[in-house]
């Protein structure tokens, strides 16, 4: 596949999972993801030829558990809207949750609510629910990453690194307190590391 991502697509609206990795789509990515697929909960379009900003209407994917945008030519500013994705701003599901959770995914991959190609149905049924991530590594985005982030508490894993962000570190990544995984390398940032970084116990993955 190739080309800028098929229009018709927006008419999916029942989709939880858009994984379009390794293509060659190129082209912005398109206003309606977040206008259209509210419903998102995992959005991966790693390894492609996006360039152009990330759209502020990405952020009303209030669902959203999992964005992958690594790898593509992607500029301009994390936006700081970011701090809307509540899926990502709330800690652990009781295991009551996860039981509804494991019921819902049974049901939705009959009836057909996702798209995933290369066959990652599996993975995604193992992980949904569980883990919450951004990674926008390997792109050209530029300033400084915003401290709305901070407010993203259940995230696990936060990857940034090979970018041209700038600043310091912000200390309110410390309130990342379930973070596993933070990958920062690799960026012009500069100052020391944050104190608050000790509120980090789960952290394993630091660079």
């Amino acid at each position: 596949m190739s080309g800028e991502l098929p229009y018709t697509l927006q008419n999916s609206t029942s989709l939880i999972i858009l994984d379009l990795s390794e293509y060659y789509f190129s082209g912005s990515i398109p206003e309606w993801i977040g206008d259209k697929l509210s419903n998102l909960i995992v959005l991966s379009l790693r390894s492609n030829n996006f360039d152009g900003h990330i759209p502020h209407k990405i952020c009303a994917g209030r669902s959203l558990q999992n964005l992958d945008l690594a790898q593509n030519n992607i500029s301009g500013a994390i936006p700081k809207c970011f701090n809307n994705f509540s899926a990502m701003a709330t800690k652990n599901k009781s295991s009551g949750d996860l039981e509804i959770w494991t019921t819902f995914q049974s049901n939705v991959f009959h009836l057909s609510a996702l798209l995933v190609l290369k066959g990652r149905e599996d993975e995604y049924s193992t992980t949904l629910g569980l883990v919450t991530s951004i990674d926008l590594s390997v792109n050209s985005l530029t300033g400084e990453i915003p401290k709305e982030i901070g407010n993203l508490i259940g995230l696990r894993s936060l990857n940034l690194s090979r970018n041209l962000l700038i600043g310091n570190i912000p200390d309110i990544i410390g309130k990342l307190e379930l973070l596993e995984s933070l990958d920062l390398s690799m960026n012009r940032l500069y100052g020391e590391i944050p104190s608050s970084f000790s509120n980090l116990n789960f952290l394993n993955h630091f660079n």
